[in-house]
């Protein structure tokens, strides 16, 4: 990965929300995540998508991405971003060491209450899946502390708490 070359180009002064200087600013910063950090188009938004809050959620997405690559050059990441790094370091020492990865198979709700750890994170793993309304319920795998595997994917679900939110 290489240190981007250019700074986005921006006018900071007497911009009104939805102005075309507005617009204009934006447009700038998708095209320089774009260029010069070479972030993929599924993680990018559009000028509406800001402007117009139209879809939240891919502005944050890319704004991650920005942090991400960020991090890696020595700025600070946001919390998210470093429990990110932190379960990849947790995964790539499981991988490194050869660990075997104990499962606790936890078929169904009434089961998992029964089995359960009385940690806080599965208990809150336990709480979102009651919400569940689903006419056949998917299995729940604890795999250890903070992850899990759900229905029959193999897909690891790693749930952290952020400090402060409880």
């Amino acid at each position: 990965m290489r240190v981007p070359q250019n700074e986005v180009v921006f006018q900071a002064k007497n911009v009104v929300p939805g102005s075309f200087i507005a617009r204009d600013n934006v447009s700038n910063f998708i095209q320089w995540c774009r260029q010069d950090l070479g972030i993929q188009d599924v993680l990018m938004f559009e000028t509406n998508d800001l402007v117009l809050k139209k879809n939240e959620k891919n502005f944050v997405l890319c704004l991650l991405e920005v942090a991400r690559r960020g991090s890696k050059f020595g700025m600070l990441a946001p919390m998210l971003i470093q429990m990110e790094e932190e379960i990849e370091e947790e995964m790539r020492d499981q991988m490194a060491e050869g660990r075997p990865v104990a499962l606790c198979d936890l078929r169904n709700l009434d089961e998992l209450v029964r089995h359960a750890l009385p940690a806080e994170p599965c208990a809150w793993v336990r709480e979102i899946l009651g919400c569940c309304s689903c006419p056949s319920q998917f299995p729940m795998v604890k795999v250890s502390e903070g992850k899990y595997k759900v229905g029959d994917s193999n897909t690891l679900i790693f749930v952290r708490i952020l400090p402060g939110s409880l």
